[in-house]
């Protein structure tokens, strides 16, 4: 059990072997999967059927030119429009010795590399009892403009987002997932319509997002999990709608929760893959995941890219939800004293 939590001003960490003996799960104890395939359910494994663990010390500095070939050779910009999903084939993908070593440089570095964080407070269980419930970091954002590592990736990326669409695409947002041990997934949702709530039609409506796996992904561990499909906003897909009078821009995510029955006739197929794998989906792609029922972190970046020809909303983007945020909780602290001065009067009116 988990509800989310948005602090920028402290992080907690805590080590896996911690966590596991938290949990009261012994590691020998646990069933993984022998060998973790990385794209052989979407056709797209390297010439010999082998999958490896890519263990690159760099960014990848493969010209545009030699990416599009690559995605050519494997017919990935096909399929990307027939599926509106696509698993880059192995030789673009990142070292996941370099993703790991970068990630705990945003988690221990907090000082130096500054970044908006979220938090979840995650019950931990032992022997079917409650013994702790912890504040546990979760997710980052914002990061990108404060490390130069991380920055070049997100360019490299763009480069591979640019050459699978046919036309330059530039950073909207990033989202850095560590997803611990018990922390919640996410129920069925598109991202367009919450990614629309900075700036309405005024912003940008061509969303993709590039997925890496930091760490290998399983069901176990809550692994992303889409519906693949021809999406585009054409589809008409039901959503739920929101109140109009809540201006959190936090609930964004329920502008593009799809209705429960809908969700219930979908099928989503689950991205199992090796950490450094990229998974790229367009914004009107169905896609949830499960909670990590495994001892161990599952973490992966998101970074969602718009067409350059909309603009570059990247810095705009944090301005305007840090404002959005500023002005829902001014509200919130508003009626909170308008609820307290109305129950002073209410006591005064009450006879000695």
């Amino acid at each position: 059990m988990a509800h989310k939590d948005i602090d920028d001003d402290r992080s907690v960490n805590s080590a896996d072997e911690a966590l596991s003996e938290m949990l009261g799960i012994s590691i020998s104890d646990m069933k993984f999967p022998q060998d973790i395939p990385t794209a052989g359910s979407m056709n797209n494994d390297n010439a010999d059927g082998i999958h490896t663990t890519i263990q690159r010390e760099v960014i990848p500095t493969i010209p545009y030119d030699e990416i599009k070939t690559i995605l050519d050779e494997r017919n990935c910009r096909n399929m990307y429009q027939m599926e509106s999903v696509c698993i880059l084939p192995e030789k673009l993908f990142i070292g996941q010795k370099l993703l790991m070593r970068i990630t705990d440089e945003l988690n221990y570095g907090s000082s130096k590399f500054k970044s908006d964080k979220s938090f979840e407070k995650i019950q931990y269980l032992k022997n079917s009892m409650m013994i702790q419930e912890r504040r546990v970091l979760t997710r980052f954002e914002n990061f990108v403009n404060h490390h130069p590592e991380w920055k070049r990736l997100t360019d490299y990326c763009a480069l591979c987002c640019s050459a699978l669409m046919g036309e330059e695409m530039v950073l909207f947002k990033e989202k850095l997932n560590l997803k611990p041990p018990g922390g919640s997934g996410f129920a069925p949702h598109l991202d367009s319509p919450s990614l629309s709530v900075a700036f309405g039609d005024s912003g940008p409506q061509t969303f993709v997002t590039v997925m890496v796996a930091i760490d290998d992904m399983t069901e176990q561990n809550g692994c992303l999990k889409v519906c693949k499909g021809t999406w585009s906003e054409d589809c008409h897909l039901d959503v739920l709608t929101p109140d109009e009078n809540d201006n959190d821009p936090d609930a964004g995510g329920r502008r593009g929760a799809i209705l429960s029955d809908v969700a219930h006739n979908q099928e989503y197929e689950p991205i199992i893959c090796k950490g450094g794998t990229i998974f790229c989906f367009n914004g009107w792609v169905p896609h949830r995941s499960s909670a990590n029922v495994s001892p161990f972190s599952r973490r992966a970046v998101f970074l969602t890219y718009n067409a350059a020809r909309e603009g570059n909303f990247h810095d705009l983007y944090y301005e305007r939800m840090r404002q959005l945020r500023d002005d829902y909780r001014n509200k919130m602290l508003r009626n909170a004293q308008i609820d307290q001065d109305a129950d002073l009067a209410a006591l005064k009116s009450i006879p000695n």
